[in-house]
């Protein structure tokens, strides 16, 4: 399954899966680099992913007549 089809939970748990054995001792060299790359592409698979939610999410914000309105999250 690719990155881009599994939820966020889903990256998330590999990306802790992949930083657990990078903490760990028992990786050579090579495999911690291998390690390392696919833990950064997961950090910027789920950076996405936050960004494209927080794009999505509305404030609501009570207006001057009182009655409430939405307004990007940025704002």
């Amino acid at each position: 399954m690719s990155g881009k089809s599994k939820s966020f939970e889903t990256l998330m748990g590999d990306l802790e899966s992949l930083v657990s054995k990078l903490e760990g001792d028992e990786l050579n060299l090579d495999d911690a680099i291998q390690h390392n790359e696919e833990a950064l592409n997961l950090i910027k698979l789920c950076r996405e992913r936050l960004e494209s939610a927080r794009q999505k999410i509305d404030k609501l914000v009570p207006s001057a007549d009182g009655e409430w309105q939405k307004q990007p999250l940025d704002d």
